[in-house]
């Protein structure tokens, strides 16, 4: 008896294990921001423009939250996580420039990961199903 496997892409699961790892970053960034850090602080002075440190955590901590869930859609194929997954990835990498020159390296990483995101997700969308 012959079973019929059906063929994965290995840049959409690549897309979901980016989600969930960023998510899950996200998240304990927010938490971090909430828990009133020392150091946390004095480094987010440089980069927030004058945006309080807990709306900051809780921002982040949402965005974390969606993201693991987006990162579960998109391994499941869903075509809510295509597209959860495409305006998270715009999102991270807008947000992503806005502190590029005070961490130039991490920026340029989380850009090129944003951008493989972007380019799984677009071009392998009829993997998805609705």
């Amino acid at each position: 008896m012959a079973t019929e496997r059906t063929r994965r892409s290995g840049w959409i699961t690549f897309a979901g294990v980016a989600a969930l790892i960023a998510g899950a970053y996200n998240a304990l960034s927010g938490i971090a921001a909430l828990s009133d850090d020392d150091t946390l602080t004095a480094q987010a002075q440089e980069v927030l423009y004058g945006i309080d440190l807990t709306v900051w955590g809780w921002f982040w901590l949402i965005v974390g939250l969606v993201q693991l869930l987006t990162g579960v859609l998109i391994l499941q194929r869903n075509m809510w996580g295509l597209w959860l997954g495409v305006v998270i990835a715009c999102l991270s990498a807008l947000m992503t420039v806005l502190v590029m020159f005070v961490f130039p390296l991490w920026a340029i990483a989380v850009l090129t990961i944003d951008f493989l995101v972007l380019l799984a997700l677009l071009t392998e969308s009829d993997r998805f199903t609705t």
